[in-house]
């Protein structure tokens, strides 16, 4: 790949003869006889040229165009071009790369301006729809409080399982002479048998418990990242953002794809997690009979 910078902006030339061709271009430039000016292009091969310095000629496959300040160009490499013209080549180089790196995100913007209407729609699609990203947060953040109508047990028991990561969800009960002596020759010890001693037995896998984790928290994808920071860039001036302005846009750009990608993962977990039979094993582990009742009527409602 070869950028030029023209009279017309920075351009791709598809073949290195083009360079050759050009009018005032050397292949055995003497650098102590020259001084540099400017550098006005750089390459990306995978097949390496010989460097066009009389005194080098190393074949390399990335390097520079430059002008000296007679008009004669040549290519030279990224090494030979320090060892020769110092700080100049460094600093002319740093530059060039700097402002091809300019323009590119300035394109990347306005080609993203462009298709921003559709994007804004999607998100919109993706949140309003039937149990789409605005129904599931809603139903995350109701189950974790009080005032979801679920019992504290069954909101304490999610936090814990959000919290370990652990989606089997267990009760506690005392274990039998047998289970005990199982214990005491797996473990290698001794119980105490005249102190209860208690173990977790499995009741369910609760599936979608990832909707619930704290960095899966839908506003903050699609509203404060993404819809937020859509509003602060449709009232910028792309042509007068600045090089570090122009940077974190394109990274932020870049991110987008894979945070809606993210964000109907999330969504189909929520769908997964909040139905009936995927909730309903949290009824093993009430025993008071109001809460029983509270987390049926809970259920009922639940779709």
């Amino acid at each position: 790949m070869i950028t030029i910078n023209s009279d017309k902006g920075f351009i791709k030339v598809e073949n290195w003869e083009d360079i050759e061709s050009r009018p005032g271009f050397e292949k055995d430039l003497n650098p102590a006889k020259k001084k540099l000016q400017s550098i006005i292009g750089r390459y990306i091969f995978k097949d390496k040229i010989r460097c066009g310095l009389s005194n080098c000629h190393t074949p390399h496959s990335k390097g520079y165009i430059a002008t000296t300040v007679d008009g004669v160009e040549t290519n030279i490499g990224k090494d030979c071009g320090k060892k020769y013209f110092g700080v100049d080549f460094e600093v002319l180089s740093k530059k060039f790369d700097r402002d091809i790196t300019e323009q590119e995100n300035r394109e990347k913007l306005w080609n993203f301006n462009f298709k921003l209407d559709d994007l804004e729609q999607d998100i919109n699609q993706i949140r309003k729809s039937n149990k789409g990203a605005d129904w599931a947060n809603k139903a995350v953040t109701k189950i974790l409080t009080r005032s979801s109508g679920c019992p504290d047990d069954v909101i304490h028991i999610l936090k814990s399982m959000v919290k370990t990561r652990n989606n089997v969800l267990s009760i506690q009960r005392e274990a039998s002479a047998e289970e005990m002596d199982d214990i005491e020759a797996i473990q290698q010890i001794k119980i105490d048998r005249d102190e209860p001693h208690y173990i977790d037995e499995p009741v369910a896998e609760i599936v979608g418990l990832e909707a619930l984790y704290p960095e899966n928290n839908l506003r903050d994808l699609l509203i404060i990242d993404i819809e937020n920071t859509i509003k602060k860039f449709k009232g910028e001036d792309i042509d007068q953002l600045s090089y570090e302005e122009l940077r974190e846009y394109s990274k932020w750009i870049g991110t987008i794809e894979n945070k809606i990608d993210e964000a109907n993962i999330i969504i189909g977990q929520a769908r997964k997690f909040f139905t009936e039979a995927n909730l309903k094993p949290f009824l093993k582990i009430l025993k008071n009979e109001n809460d029983i009742s509270m987390y049926r009527q809970y259920l009922r409602n639940i779709n």
